[in-house]
Parts: C-alpha cells; sequence; structure tokens
C-alpha cells in the first residue's frame, strides 16, 4: 500500500513540472512577441530636403514611397529624388528631392505654353522642350541659353524654319606647262584642255519670317575632279644662220649663188597638203596639187602673187630656198605660207617673222 502511494505522489510530480515547463515557455512566447511588436511599432525620425528645405518627420512607415503619401508629398515625373520608392525606412534616414520648376515658353510673341523641367539652365530646358512638342524653337535675342532656369520664368521663343540648301562650285583646274624640243622656241600648244571640277556643297540655313538669319555648312562633297591643262613649250631654237648677202649683192644657197632682187621682212606660217590646210585627201581631185598646177612640196610655198608674182625664186630666213608655186585665201598682203610634210611639222612651225631675199639670176 505503501509503494502505491509512493507510484502516485511520483506520477503527480511529472505532472507538476511539465505544467511548470509549459507555463514558462508561454511566457517566453509572450514577451517575445511583445518585444516584436514594440519594435514593429518603433518610429524613426527621417529627414526629407525638398529644393534645399529641410523637413523632418517621426514616422513608422514601412518604404519612402508609403513615407511620401503618407505625408502628401506628390512626385512630379521630372521631379528627382535620390533615393527608390521601394526602398525600407531606416534610422536617421535622409531623402533628397529636387523639384521641377514651373517655366513657360512665350511663342512668337502670342501663344503661351507652361512646362516642367529640371534643367539647370534655358538652352538645355529649351532643348528638351523642342523635342518633347516636336519643335524647332529658338531663343529670341537679348536672352541667353546659358542662364538659370528659375521657376515660373517666362522663356521668349520664335519658331525658326531649317531648309538645307544644296549649291554646286567649280574648281579651277591646275595649268602645268611642259618644255618640248620638237617645238620651236615661241610656241605653245595645249596638249591636254584642263577641266573644271565640281563641288556640292550643303549648307543648313535657318529663317526667320522667311529672313535669312543664320547659314552653316554642314557638308562638302567632290562629284567631279579637276583635270589639270597642260601646255607643251617649244625649246628648239631656230636655225641661227642668217643668209650672208655678199658686197655683190648675191645670195649662197642650197641651190647655188644668186644675185638679189630684193628683201622683205614677212609673216611666216606653214600648210601641208592634208585636209587641215587644203580640206582634200588623198584620192580627192587635185589633192597635192598648187594653184600653179605644181605639186604641193617642200620647197613650194604660197605668195599673194601681187606682192611675189608665181614662179618667182626666193631664199627664206629658216626655211631655205623655195619657189612661189601656191596661193592661199589666207595670204594677202606682207605674208607668205611655206610648204612642211606634216601637218605636225607645221604646227611645230607655229607663226613667225622671217627675212625673204627675192631671188635674181643665177650667177654660180
Amino acid at each position: 500500500m505503501i509503494n502505491n502511494l509512493c507510484g502516485k505522489l511520483n506520477l503527480l510530480n511529472v505532472k507538476l513540472k511539465q505544467k511548470h515547463i509549459f507555463f514558462t515557455l508561454a511566457m517566453f512566447f509572450s514577451t517575445l512577441i511583445g518585444t516584436l511588436t514594440a519594435y514593429a511599432q518603433e518610429l524613426f525620425d527621417v529627414r526629407v530636403v525638398i529644393d534645399g528645405k529641410w523637413h523632418v518627420y517621426n514616422t513608422n512607415m514601412k518604404t519612402v514611397s508609403e513615407l511620401l503619401e503618407k505625408n502628401k508629398i506628390e512626385l512630379d515625373k521630372k521631379d528627382i529624388i535620390d533615393t527608390a520608392l521601394d526602398t525600407p525606412i531606416d534610422r536617421d534616414m535622409i531623402i533628397k528631392i529636387n523639384k521641377a520648376e514651373d517655366i513657360t515658353f512665350v511663342i512668337d510673341n502670342k501663344k503661351e505654353k507652361s512646362f516642367k523641367t529640371n534643367q539647370s539652365t534655358i538652352g538645355v530646358a529649351l532643348k528638351e522642350f523642342n523635342e518633347e512638342t516636336n519643335q524647332n524653337l529658338f531663343l529670341d535675342e537679348g536672352q541667353s541659353s546659358a542662364a538659370d532656369v528659375e521657376d515660373n520664368m517666362k522663356i521668349y521663343v520664335s519658331n525658326y524654319t531649317e531648309k538645307t540648301k544644296t549649291t554646286q562650285e567649280d574648281i579651277p583646274f591646275e595649268t602645268k606647262t611642259v618644255e618640248n624640243p620638237n617645238i620651236y622656241v615661241g610656241n605653245s600648244f595645249i596638249k591636254v584642255k584642263g577641266e573644271k571640277g565640281i563641288k556640292e556643297i550643303k549648307t543648313k540655313e535657318i529663317y526667320k519670317n522667311d529672313e535669312l538669319v543664320s547659314s552653316e555648312k554642314i557638308s562638302e562633297e567632290i562629284k567631279k575632279q579637276p583635270i589639270a591643262q597642260v601646255i607643251e613649250k617649244g625649246t628648239k631654237q631656230y636655225e641661227s644662220s642668217t643668209p650672208v648677202v655678199s658686197s655683190k649683192n648675191t645670195i649662197k644657197t642650197e641651190k647655188g649663188v644668186f644675185t638679189v632682187s630684193k628683201k622683205l621682212n614677212m609673216r611666216s606660217t606653214a600648210y601641208t597638203a592634208g585636209p587641215e590646210s587644203t580640206g582634200k585627201r588623198p584620192g580627192d581631185k587635185g589633192y597635192g596639187i598648187t594653184a600653179s598646177g605644181m605639186k604641193a612640196q617642200r620647197g613650194v610655198v604660197a605668195v599673194d602673187t601681187r606682192v611675189i608674182p608665181i614662179g618667182t625664186k626666193l631664199y627664206i630666213e629658216g626655211y631655205g630656198y623655195a619657189i612661189a608655186g601656191d596661193t592661199g585665201s589666207a595670204i594677202k598682203g606682207n605674208k607668205i605660207d611655206v610648204f612642211l610634210d606634216s601637218y605636225t611639222d607645221a604646227i611645230n612651225y607655229g607663226v613667225r617673222n622671217v627675212d625673204v631675199y627675192v631671188l635674181g639670176d643665177k650667177v654660180s
């Protein structure tokens, strides 16, 4: 019986200990929950700086967004805040907000347009306005694009028309001179004809009320390169030997010695039998035949028969012995046209003043 009683007492003791542990745990969790609740309800001092002005809020809001909403701090899309809206509120937090300025653009001194901007200068604010409204406005005179933007300020602007103008300019060609030993001194010819180049220029022009106010070159492109002109300059010397008339008034030629009846100073050119001089080609009627019926060849020259009769024997400075055997429509007066074998020789001969000796009898 005593043993039975002791067993009941031990069982009662265990139950009492279990109740004590449960009570202790209950008290612990109750205290913890109370502490957490108190912590959750803790108030933080948050400083909000709006355009340099400090505001202090004692709050238990969880995020920046809740704090702003609670205190009716509205943000425009152009306001700048240095802290993300979903940032948790923390002890001694500082939030900086730069509110957009309210400005007014006065367009063409007529229409006013309100605008919000957070740009610091007028020029940048105007650029922002142009981009958002798809306009092309420019500051009126008397305002600086570098001036600071101020709240409620008016900025005077005007509509301008922008045009792109395309023009072409000539590019002058260079002239180069090269020496040709096959051309006589004093003569020159164009070997390569120069051509001007073409340059295309694009210019941005700004008009206000159809009046040009500015012009700016934006591009330049060469459409055609100039071609340099090449001139050949003769270096070949004329025959330096001048026929010597003896004291007996005679002259020595390659055909012998002749008397000299008179001396003429004449303007001399050269011709050939070809189409450049006569208009006739091989096979044409009369090709290679002179006005006197003589064959056109070296030593036969064209004259004005009023000055030198056909058949007259001559000695021409720089050419030699010749016979007047042809005429020409351009050979009038004191002119003489000597025959050369090729057109190139005739061109190289050029135009020159020569002494022409009218020959008399052959003496030896």
